[in-house]
């Protein structure tokens, strides 16, 4: 593989924060070269996973004073965005990563830097309780087998759930070389995230490497290391993939013009782009009320954000079933158009909990004076 030219590192600190679209922009710009290999091998070259820390977004929701560049919700998510519409692999273990300020929230910031000495490790994270745990002097020793581990097969760190031997939920800590990593990510999209099954056996834990997670609302942590902002950046995965279909299908139609395949397929483009436009600006428009209303103090709608994220991944996905068909036999070619590849892309996505139809029963049932339990919401 040819190394990815690499943007300039972004420097830690807030004056970072303005500069690092324009080199998320500039290198997602190169992703779609590299998209082949990264289905093929099923898994993020180190070429281009160097280029991914280099334009500085594993470091958008650390403070400053842990190397970070301290960006906002919808400036994140239009990252991710930006990311998923040239390899959507790589804008989901981007997300994915940016997890790991989730532990600044409960760690003490000598601990985090102890686990993090470079603010652009990357680190794969399973937050469910899978594991087990038994105590030992100074910690746990851990054991389990966790699912759904993205970017485990070139993480640096892992955060995975586990209960203790009282049964409380917390999250463990440690180098991603400790992990036994099982083959099991046999799947037709979002193959380059590697989403392995991953597992340890008596792997001790020192207690300082764990923490729970703190429910929304009850610290006064910066905004950027909210728990549930966190989770809001999954929105730009189906905005960025449809985008890229859109711009694949116009360019395939525009260049037989004078032959298209029927008379409506310059309606059934229009169509595919008023489904991604009416989901971009749904997203944002929430996004920047939900940044806006925390930013006064007022707790957000809950389930809004939710709701316009499972709306981005329907449209978006009739949008590229759209724009399959309207190509039609030319975008079962891999090689000559992203548009199998994002269809694929985006019907495994839509699978997340975070992202199904069950986010609108949930939603639904607020809206009716319920109190779903579910922290997607």
């Amino acid at each position: 593989m040819t190394v990815m030219e690499l943007p300039h590192r972004a420097e830690a600190g807030p004056t970072a924060a303005a500069s690092v679209m324009d080199r998320v922009q500039a290198y997602a710009s190169g992703l779609p070269a590299y998209a082949p290999e990264i289905e093929q091998k099923g898994r993020i070259p180190g070429g281009v996973l160097d280029g991914l820390k280099a334009t500085g977004l594993l470091r958008a929701a650390l403070p400053p004073s842990l190397g970070g560049v301290e960006m906002t919700v919808p400036e994140i998510t239009r990252a991710v965005d930006l990311l998923a519409e040239g390899d959507a692999s790589v804008a989901w273990c981007a997300a994915v990563a940016l997890n790991a300020a989730l532990a600044v929230v409960s760690l003490p910031a000598e601990v985090f830097t102890e686990l993090f000495p470079d603010p652009d490790l990357i680190t794969a994270t399973v937050l469910p309780p899978a594991g087990r745990a038994v105590r030992r002097a100074g910690g746990y020793l851990l054991s389990g087998r966790w699912t759904y581990g993205s970017g485990i097969a070139h993480a640096d760190r892992v955060m995975a759930g586990f209960q203790t031997p009282d049964g409380a939920p917390r999250i463990a800590v440690f180098d991603a070389a400790h992990a036994r990593v099982l083959d099991t990510w046999n799947t037709t999209g979002l193959r380059g995230t590697g989403s392995h099954d991953f597992e340890v056996a008596e792997l001790f834990v020192p207690e300082r490497h764990t923490f729970g997670l703190v429910p929304a609302g009850t610290r006064q942590e910066p905004l950027h290391l909210r728990a549930d902002n966190l989770a809001l950046k999954m929105a730009g995965v189906p905005l960025g993939i449809g985008r890229s279909a859109l711009n694949a299908a116009r360019e395939i139609l525009a260049a037989r013009r004078s032959a298209l395949p029927w008379p409506g397929a310059p309606a059934d483009l229009a169509h595919a782009e008023s489904l991604i436009g009416a989901a971009d600006a749904y997203v944002y428009s929430t996004l920047q009320d939900v940044w806006a209303a925390q930013a006064a103090g007022r707790a957000p709608e809950r389930g809004t954000a939710a709701l316009a994220r499972q709306f981005a991944h329907r449209a978006c996905r009739e949008a590229v079933q759209l724009l399959y068909d309207t190509v039609g036999s030319a975008s079962v070619y891999t090689e000559r158009t992203p548009l199998d590849r994002c269809l694929r892309d985006l019907i495994t996505a839509s699978r997340h909990v975070a992202s199904s139809e069950k986010i609108l029963d949930g939603v639904g049932d607020l809206r009716l004076g319920g109190d779903p339990a579910s922290p997607h919401l």
